[in-house]
């Protein structure tokens, strides 16, 4: 990697930064051509739905209010329902990952399928009416510091097992950043939702797509949300320090999207698809111990996120992060069994990593995370690098 040659893909998207920058939403759609709007906010964003609606005037068609994490098949149908119902061509997503997630799966069953290099790799399918693009385009405003506003990945959860793709379809066209919506975030959902955009920069450096910009978006990224995390702590309403976030999460998006996923977010999904557990906080628990096996594999990489961390060691610095912020570093403490951590290790699928994925080495993760073992605190019989 590096000097001997890489291939990078820059996504298409528009990002517009800034405190006050909601006010710019309804210009944003009209620059997209998109004539019927389908509003979905969560209930925490209802009233930055509310100045968006009025806004967009005529431009407005629809609103769903609330939704729900890991996109259950059931809410997914009913969003694409009501879509195709108001005859949407363009969605406004204001909150969280599971609003953008939502987002998601309507744009996903409308225009041509396409990989994350943009070549289409399949037909027209059913769905609401075509924006400019042949489907539904999203135009997203990111309430907490998910990062999935910057990727082309989406996600929906039937009977207990979480499905997750890629297609360009659901890449947001527009990403509306105002710290303003974040500024009174409680610190706990803060600190969590963090958690989940820290995993992104750093699960970025070593996935077999991983090349020297996704690298120092990651680190950059990384360094943004050490900073602002720590400011957060000190003075939760502290402006500068909720810019410092959103910006590091559009940076850590934006890396993943790029890099894709690897080992660490396979198993978030597969524990929080299967087992309901909250997505962000399970990012926190899994984290810290993915990197203690795979950081030393890629040791270039993981020096620049040590200095980012402002640490000396990457996966200990890690859980040290998460805990002094409040977000549970152990998979029991979001209430899975030992039984369960045991049973996901089991059924596990290997993945490209930059180590052996082995059912001995996913089971030793799971075990150390469903514990909340602090990484280079050695468990009897355990496997250290």
């Amino acid at each position: 990697m590096g000097e001997s040659g890489f291939v990078h893909t820059f996504l298409p998207g528009r990002v517009v930064f800034g405190a006050g920058t909601l006010d710019q939403v309804a210009g944003e759609v009209e620059l997209l051509g998109v004539r019927r709007v389908l509003l979905v906010a969560t209930r925490s964003a209802r009233d930055a739905a509310d100045v968006v609606e009025v806004e967009l005037g005529d431009r407005f068609a629809g609103r769903i209010d609330g939704v729900a994490q890991h996109v259950p098949t059931e809410v997914a149908e009913a969003a694409r329902d009501k879509a195709r119902e108001i005859g949407a061509d363009g969605i406004v997503a204001i909150g969280g990952g599971s609003a953008i997630g939502l987002a998601k799966a309507v744009a996903l069953t409308t225009g041509p399928a396409s990989d994350p290099t943009g070549r289409a790799v399949g037909g027209l399918t059913s769905g609401a009416a075509g924006g400019a693009s042949g489907g539904v385009v999203i135009v997203a405003v990111p309430t907490t510091y998910a990062g999935s506003e910057m990727t082309p990945v989406w996600g929906e959860t039937a009977g207990g097992s979480k499905t997750t793709g890629t297609d360009l379809r659901v890449l947001p066209r527009v990403v509306v950043y105002d710290p303003v919506l974040s500024q009174h975030l409680p610190k706990k959902v803060t600190a969590a939702s963090v958690a989940n955009a820290i995993a992104h920069c750093v699960e970025a450096v070593w996935t077999p797509r991983a090349d020297p910009i996704t690298e120092t978006t990651a680190v950059e990224g990384l360094r943004a949300l050490t900073v602002g995390l720590k400011q957060i702590l000190a003075d939760p309403t502290d402006l500068d320090a909720r810019s410092n976030l959103l910006y590091g999460a559009c940076l850590g998006g934006s890396a993943l999207a790029t890099a894709g996923t690897g080992l660490h977010h396979k198993l978030c999904h597969l524990l929080g698809g299967t087992y309901n557990l909250p997505h962000a906080e399970t990012h926190a628990a899994v984290l810290p111990q993915v990197a203690h096996f795979n950081a030393p594999a890629v040791p270039r990489a993981k020096a620049r996120l040590e200095e980012a961390l402002q640490t000396d060691e990457l996966a200990g610095g890690l859980f040290d992060l998460f805990a002094a912020a409040g977000v549970p570093t152990s998979l029991r403490e979001l209430g899975l069994s030992r039984e369960q951590a045991e049973e996901a290790a089991r059924a596990f699928q290997p993945t490209a990593n930059p180590i052996p994925v082995t059912e001995e080495l996913v089971e030793e993760i799971l075990t150390r995370a469903w514990a909340g073992t602090r990484p280079g605190s050695p468990e009897p019989g355990s496997r250290e690098v």
